[in-house]
């Protein structure tokens, strides 16, 4: 039995996991931990959390058997009373680790290796290292952050940019548990100072948002979720030039015209959750994709 498990929390908290292969264990532990599995009850996958909150826990769990692979990711308040004992031990069992940490999804959980060290899904360059600001809401970034992504284009984020998760429509913040928390959280930076510069095509910043989501280890039913969900419902604009005459001289200025589309409803985001949980979607499709259910 295969098992892999993360703990993460908070925009700025520590990522800690461990992976586990009851085989090489002692006599003793195998029973204990395989005992623990059994008992937790853990037999379906899912995916569920509370309300946003951003200190809370974060659990991904992925246990791959013979007869089954079982793929969890919840908050504390969303985690089963019988698998708190696995949990638990698991905890115990955790050391600090790197954030391209990665638990594996359905489909791809024979590759277990972090995504981002795949060179297909680009790069990040430096950490994410940011203070809160007094609203509770705003992050300062203290250092230099950025993605290169798989076309070797830079998206810089500078230190002093301030990034809230606005970029990512808030309505599907309840699918992630935040955008700021485990493996959204790089991309969640670099997107949202994209969609404040504005300089360049918003179709472009919301493909560079999937493929940072990848890059940092989001399994691909999941990325494809929300880069739908951006692509749909997320920052849009548009740039005209306009020409006057300045002291004489002609004058070229670029107006930036926000064209943002209303958010989704709760019905719409419950039906694309849905739709993404149940069809295999290439993100090439995402643009054109016309999900039942949902109107725009």
């Amino acid at each position: 039995m295969l098992i892999t498990f993360m703990l993460s929390g908070g925009f700025a908290g520590a990522v800690r996991g461990c992976r586990i292969d009851t085989a090489g264990l002692a006599a003793a532990d195998r029973l204990a931990v395989e005992a623990l599995v059994v008992a937790s009850g853990l037999v379906a996958s899912f995916e569920r959390f509370a309300a946003a909150a951003r200190d809370r826990k974060q659990y991904d769990l992925a246990i791959d058997r013979a007869e089954m692979f079982v793929r969890v990711s919840c908050d504390d308040a969303s985690l089963p009373d019988p698998a708190r004992p696995l949990v638990a031990e698991l905890v115990k069992r955790s050391t600090p680790q790197p954030l391209t940490f990665v638990v594996p999804d359905a489909a791809d959980h024979a590759a277990v290796a972090a995504a981002s060290a795949s060179s297909s899904w680009g790069r990040f360059v430096g950490d994410v290292v940011a203070k809160w600001e007094a609203d509770g809401r705003d992050m300062t970034l203290v250092e230099p952050f950025a993605y290169v992504d798989p076309q070797d284009a830079r998206w810089d984020a500078p230190a002093g940019a301030v990034v809230n998760g606005a970029s990512i429509p808030r309505a599907f913040w309840s699918l992630i548990g935040g955008p700021f928390e485990g493996r959204f959280r790089n991309a969640s930076v670099v997107h949202d100072v994209a969609c404040v510069v504005r300089d360049r095509p918003w179709q472009t910043v919301h493909r560079m948002f999937h493929d940072a989501c990848r890059c940092g280890g989001v399994g691909a039913a999941k990325a494809a979720t929300m880069y739908y969900a951006v692509y749909q419902f997320g920052p849009r604009w548009t740039v005209e030039e306009r020409r006057t005459i300045v002291g004489g001289q002609p004058h070229v200025e670029q107006v930036i015209r926000d064209e943002t589309p209303p958010p989704p409803t709760a019905a719409e985001v419950r039906v694309i959750d849905d739709y993404f949980a149940t069809h295999a979607v290439d993100p090439d499709a995402v643009p054109t994709l016309v999900v039942p259910g949902v109107t725009r």
